[in-house]
């Protein structure tokens, strides 16, 4: 393959400085405005969407967390009324016993019989000032300890392709691999289910994306690469 096709199946990497548009786009994450243009504000991949403005995706780096965002962590730290929990951030999370719905008397309840050190857990990011500890919930459905699975890490800047545009990646995987995936947004993976060989397998398609997640094409590399494992299942 020569050099310029290449780059041409690889999405647009900035520097930081470098100016993405002076026609009053809208600076989203990862950039600043100066004196009416639009500049990135570190190494990353740029996106442009007509109602979200010009956003940069860093390639690298530690989650910074987000309200609302989807998190799966793991308890290293169990408190009195508390868990510390790891979100592969700088920061750490802090899960309250009030936002696991647990009333607390700490002379008689012992918080580890809820969620124990070295627990994997899916819960939501509530509050985040980067003064205090982010805050977690697990009280809303479809949160709570994580019974079973490999845990693996992947770049949390790369989450968005595993995810795909409206779903669309994730929703391949689930219906083609053999596995089931707990994503969080924070880079951390649950793979569930499946023999060993398909575990090693949904693992090297999820380094497969990780590794290409800004070149084109991606989604239907990936979709050929279940096929010729597994076969077309839509006959």
């Amino acid at each position: 393959m020569f050099l310029s096709e290449r780059i041409e199946k690889v999405r647009e990497v900035v520097v930081p400085g470098e100016r993405l548009s002076d026609e009053g786009a809208r600076a989203g994450e990862g950039c600043y405005r100066d004196d009416g243009n639009v500049f990135s504000s570190f190494l990353g991949v740029v996106e442009r969407d007509e109602q979200r403005g010009v956003r940069v995706r860093p390639l690298r780096g530690k989650y910074m967390p987000k309200v609302d965002d989807f998190v799966v962590g793991k308890v290293i730290e169990v408190g009195l009324t508390d868990w510390t929990v790891d979100i592969n951030s700088p920061y750490v999370g802090r899960l309250d016993s009030r936002d696991a719905g647990i009333e607390v008397d700490p002379i008689t309840i012992d918080l580890r019989r809820y969620f124990d050190v070295g627990d994997y857990i899916g819960a939501k990011v509530i509050s985040f000032d980067r003064v205090t500890p982010p805050s977690l919930t697990v009280k809303e459905r479809g949160l709570g300890k994580i019974r079973g699975g490999i845990p693996i890490s992947i770049i949390p800047s790369r989450v968005p392709r595993v995810i795909g545009k409206k779903g669309s990646m994730i929703s391949m995987l689930d219906k083609m691999l053999k596995t089931k995936l707990v994503v969080g947004q924070n880079g951390y993976i649950i793979i569930q289910g499946g023999t060993p060989e398909d575990v090693s397998f949904t693992i090297s398609v999820l380094r497969k994306i990780e590794e290409e997640a800004y070149t084109y094409g991606l989604t239907d590399r990936i979709k050929e690469l279940l096929i010729k494992r597994y076969g077309n299942q839509n006959g």
